[in-house]
């Protein structure tokens, strides 16, 4: 009989395992190498978090909507390679945008997307959310009012003319905004003691009737206003005069009306003055139902050159009712 050891179906099988227990070990060490260049190299890249602030655009129905209340900016949280990260943030190529095509009238809250971010960064919008209110469009034309501190101008002088190159403005907004607004004054800032002629371009501002700000968009936001100083005429004198309530709407005898300056100094010739007694102020005291103060802007009566104020406050008081 032959030896185990010799037998050719041994040989072959001892031979077999042998070269699969080589195969076996060169794989390992193989592996074991190629793992520990992957983390020599991940440990030389640098990773960096990084925070930045971006314009956040609307994309809505433009023509028939405006946008009320919404966010103008959002910050994105970077994460990456520091390299990658740095040049996100310098070159400033990310963009953030809400999408509210489709959406109506009303208040809706929406997804902020961004875009511009390299594939390798992780980005997150902060917030990720805004909450925005659709209104519908309405737009008017509404008429534009010099205005100025007739109180800078020199004593002895006097505005004896003023011109402004653009007449009217289109508004455009919400439609109980747009309905609030009175005038748009181009609102002239003067030196102290002014006696010569004014020109320069005056911001415009939408008023309502009460000579507040009214939030609404403007097809012009300058125009180029001029005003005339000249000395005041010898035969030119000034009064003071008291304000008086007048009701546009409502019945004055309900209320308490009190002004802030009470009298009002105006000034013209000695015939125009003789006739006025007291400055009249228009109200609408319609929906006034507690204390109220606000700013009112005076109307120039006819004849006469300048007043001393152009805006008084004034506080209404409902009277108690027995």
């Amino acid at each position: 009989m032959k030896k185990f050891g010799s037998s050719k179906t041994v040989n072959i099988v001892f031979s077999l395992l042998l070269a699969i227990l080589l195969a076996a070990y060169v794989l390992s060490i193989k592996n074991y190498s190629n793992s520990n260049s992957s983390n020599q190299y991940s440990s030389l890249v640098t990773e960096k978090k990084e925070t930045v602030s971006v314009p956040l655009t609307y994309q809505y129905n433009s023509d028939d909507y405006v946008i009320v209340g919404g966010a103008s900016t959002v910050s994105v949280n970077l994460q990456g390679s520091s390299a990658l990260v740095t040049a996100a943030k310098n070159h400033n190529d990310i963009s953030a945008s809400a999408d509210l095509r489709g959406l109506g009238a009303g208040q809706h809250t929406v997804n902020v997307a961004l875009a511009g971010v390299s594939s390798s960064l992780s980005a997150t919008a902060s917030p990720q959310t805004v909450t925005v209110t659709l209104a519908e469009k309405n737009s008017a034309k509404k008429d534009v009012k010099v205005q100025y501190d007739s109180s800078k101008i020199a004593s002895g002088y006097s505005v004896t003319d003023t011109s402004t190159d653009v007449k009217t403005v289109t508004v455009t907004g919400p439609k109980e905004n747009v309905d609030a607004v009175s005038y748009i004054g181009a609102d002239v800032d003067l030196d102290k003691n002014t006696k010569s002629n004014v020109s320069q371009s005056a911001k415009l501002t939408a008023y309502d009737k009460n000579g507040d700000p009214v939030q609404v968009s403007l097809s012009q936001s300058k125009s180029n206003v001029k005003l005339t100083v000249a000395q005041s005429d010898s035969n030119s004198s000034s009064k003071s005069v008291k304000l008086a309530a007048q009701a546009s709407a409502g019945n004055l005898s309900n209320f308490d009306i009190s002004f802030d300056p009470s009298t009002v100094t105006i000034t013209g010739s000695s015939d125009t003055l003789n006739s006025i007694d007291s400055l009249h102020v228009s109200l609408d005291l319609s929906n006034i139902s507690s204390k109220t103060s606000t700013s009112v802007s005076l109307d120039k009566p006819s004849g006469v050159d300048q007043l001393s104020v152009q805006k008084v406050t004034v506080t209404i008081t409902p009277k108690s009712s027995n």
